[in-house]
């Protein structure tokens, strides 16, 4: 009688690479730098200068993306460059037809006049929701 064989097959132990904790270290490292970098450049820069107005409580909140900014001499800046009158008008006429609010932050040392003044004319030009952003204020 006639035997058959088959050959056996015995897998070989492949040796696994230790596993490096420092590579999920830069990683997360990467990703760490990767977020700031992208959060730092969403905030719209503000006027050399520039200091926020202080509240004694806060109430209520805003989104300051899109939203002016009154310096104390009066004048109005948005993103980062003076608006002239031709390019508020402008500003103001294309974010009415949008919306009817409008974010603005106030420097600290701005003139109320400035503030009611230009507050009035937000309200002429068919806002009818104004929200001064501000932070609040150091309690002692």
């Amino acid at each position: 009688m006639k035997r058959y064989t088959k050959p056996i097959h015995v897998p070989e132990v492949v040796r696994h690479r230790r596993v490096d904790a420092s590579l999920a270290l830069i990683n997360v490292v990467f990703l760490l730098l990767l977020f700031l970098l992208v959060a730092g450049t969403l905030k719209p820069p503000l006027p050399e200068g520039f200091a926020w107005a202080e509240t004694s409580s806060d109430t209520g909140s805003s989104n300051i993306q899109g939203s002016l900014v009154l310096t104390r001499t009066g004048d109005i800046w948005f993103e980062g460059r003076r608006l002239d009158e031709q390019e508020l008008s402008a500003f103001l006429q294309k974010s009415a037809a949008l919306s009817d609010r409008l974010a603005v932050q106030v420097d600290r040392h701005a003139r109320m006049e400035a503030v009611a003044a230009f507050a009035d004319r937000l309200r002429a030009g068919r806002f009818r929701h104004l929200t001064l952003v501000t932070i609040e204020a150091d309690r002692r």
